[in-house]
């Protein structure tokens, strides 16, 4: 009895660990396999998957892991093969979303609609299988079957929200661009969340057809949810409907104006950055958050050339006394850039150094920390420069050691040397900047001007000098002088420079009267075809001129610059 209790056991051990061997097998097998996949190395996957089918008959997860590699890889009949032989042991339900594939993977869309409705009807159009089969459709581009599932499961589940994301993806693969926006804006009014996403669908379809804009203003008419609104401005902003777009963002709170407003104002769009900072100036009852708009509308006017206008906002600034109370005296730096700003407007309008100098004073006296102050002592080194007071202008030079101002000061330093005609000095110092600072926009200034005095005469050296002070007092005689010498010398990179100051002057007919020179130069001319594109106002005609210089010039050492101006989205101006 013993001996045969011993046998029994002996026996069904062997048969556990015999069924335990086949396990491991097929899962090591199976692993391998998918190690392949992951490799895409397919036809290796398939062979171990068919090793798994020929051991073990009933392994439905093979069969579905081979069709998955025939119709990745387009082995269409391959897939029809496996799928017949196998078909009994798969799940019902599976196999049926299989054939239903399989059809459409053949190409034929009508009789796989037609199956998959069927399924679809017995699945009581169950979401997840509607997902499955519609992105089955979607695979081979069939977006019509594909919209149409999710549009009769809303249908039959009476639930108008159902699949608005997926009908709108579906419709903007099918080029039906009113229907996708319809289901996008229809989306975003219950999902505000998303508002990012659908914006960024929104400008694809506006990219491939611009009249589609119509579909939103309309929707945006018949709706007032802020969210709806808030992405119609952000559509008109990438149409470059600025004027439209402000008067939504009007409509909207305050927050989305104000970014609205920085962002037009940063992208150099002055225009309407200055109407967007004088509606909030009105809107906002703040005193204080007030003349910080104000400070904005003196900024654009100042870089626009406006100088009086500067001023005159400046004042208003300046003759509230509120802002010399002590809650507002540093706050935001208003009050010290406001009188900063007066330095360089009464410089721009009276070249006046004393008057600038006060105005720097002045701003000093609200500065909240270090860098402030050292900032506005190079400021002020540079009056120094221009009165020929050297030896101030040094003095106040060599005190700064601020890390992050040594660049401008050690510019400056050079400069010093420069304008007294210590040549020889100045171009050491110039060496010395250029090995620290190589990246620094003054490194082309220094060499250009170290290249003008080493080639001048002493006489015509020293009326370079002199304009060169004017140029720093933003005084437009700099001009005048520059072509003075031009006249002297007939070197035409001067009449470049000259054409270049007068556009940092706003004197823009005067550089356009320089540009019109005939130019032996080639290089002077096709920096002064640089120089005229950068005058040029209407976007079309820039882009024109780019394009045409570019034809004509593919190998220029301006080209770069040219094709900045094809592809630039800011508005503002290049610098030199």
């Amino acid at each position: 009895m013993p001996f045969k209790k011993i046998s029994l056991i002996l026996i069904l051990l062997s048969l556990i660990l015999s069924l335990f061997a086949q396990y491991s097998e097929r899962d090591i097998l199976t692993q391998q396999a998918f190690q392949l996949l992951g490799q895409r190395k397919f036809a290796e996957a398939e062979q171990i998957f068919l090793q798994i089918l020929d051991k073990y008959p009933n392994d439905s997860n093979s069969v579905i892991q081979l069709l998955n590699i025939y119709f990745q890889t387009s082995q269409i009949e391959k897939a029809e093969n496996l799928l017949r032989q196998y078909r009994r042991i798969l799940p019902a339900n599976q196999a049926t979303e299989q054939e239903i594939l399989l059809l459409i993977m053949q190409g034929k869309p009508d009789e796989a609609k037609q199956k998959s409705d069927a399924y679809l009807i017995s699945q009581n159009y169950n979401p997840n299988t509607c997902r499955l089969l519609a992105s089955y459709f979607e695979r081979r581009g069939f977006y019509e079957q594909s919209m149409n599932i999710y549009q009769e499961a809303r249908r039959r589940k009476n639930d108008p929200q159902l699949f608005r994301l997926e009908i709108a993806n579906a419709a903007l693969n099918a080029s039906l661009f009113d229907l996708a926006l319809s289901e996008y804006l229809a989306f975003l009014d219950k999902n505000p969340g998303n508002i990012f996403f659908i914006t960024n669908q929104c400008k694809i379809i506006l990219n491939q057809n611009p009249e589609c804009i119509k579909t939103i203003r309309d929707y945006t008419e018949s709706t007032t949810n802020p969210v709806i609104k808030e992405l119609y401005a952000n559509i008109l902003v990438s149409q470059k409907q600025y004027l439209t777009a402000l008067e939504v963002y009007k409509s909207l709170p305050q927050d989305r104006l104000i970014n609205f407003a920085e962002q037009q104002y940063n992208a150099g769009n002055d225009e309407i950055a200055m109407l967007a900072f004088q509606y909030l100036e009105q809107v906002i009852s703040d005193p204080f958050i007030k003349n910080s708009y104000r400070l904005r509308q003196a900024f654009i006017y100042y870089r626009n050339g406006r100088y009086q206008l500067t001023k005159d906002t400046l004042n208003q600034i300046l003759a509230d006394s509120l802002m010399t109370e002590r809650p507002y005296i540093y706050r935001q730096s208003v009050n010290m850039n406001a009188r900063k700003l007066m330095a360089e407007t009464t410089l721009a309008l009276e070249h006046n150094p004393q008057t600038a100098e006060y105005w720097y004073n002045e701003a000093k006296k609200f500065c909240s920390n270090t860098y402030e102050i050292l900032n506005i002592d190079i400021a002020l080194a540079r009056l120094k420069l221009t009165q020929e007071d050297y030896q101030s202008a040094a003095k106040i030079l060599n005190s700064i050691q601020e890390p992050v101002l040594k660049e401008a000061r050690d510019y400056l330093l050079f400069s010093l040397e420069m304008l007294q005609g210590n040549v020889d000095i100045a171009d050491s110092l110039m060496n010395d900047f250029i090995i620290h600072f190589p990246q620094s926009p003054y490194v082309n200034d220094a060499i250009y001007q170290m290249m003008f005095v080493l080639g001048l005469d002493k006489t015509q050296q020293k009326r370079f000098l002199t304009a060169t002070r004017l140029m720093m007092l933003q005084d437009p005689v700099c001009v005048d002088t520059l072509l003075a010498i031009f006249e002297n010398t007939q070197d035409e990179e001067i009449l470049t420079l000259a054409s270049e100051w007068a556009i940092l002057l706003n004197q823009k007919e005067k550089a356009n009267t320089i540009l019109e020179h005939n130019w032996q130069d080639p290089i002077c001319a096709e920096y002064a075809e640089l120089l005229k594109l950068s005058l040029t106002e209407d976007g079309e005609k820039m882009q024109r001129m780019a394009r045409d210089f570019l034809k004509s010039n593919p190998g220029s050492i301006f080209a770069p610059k040219f094709r900045q101006y094809l592809t630039r989205q800011e508005l503002r101006p290049s610098n030199f």
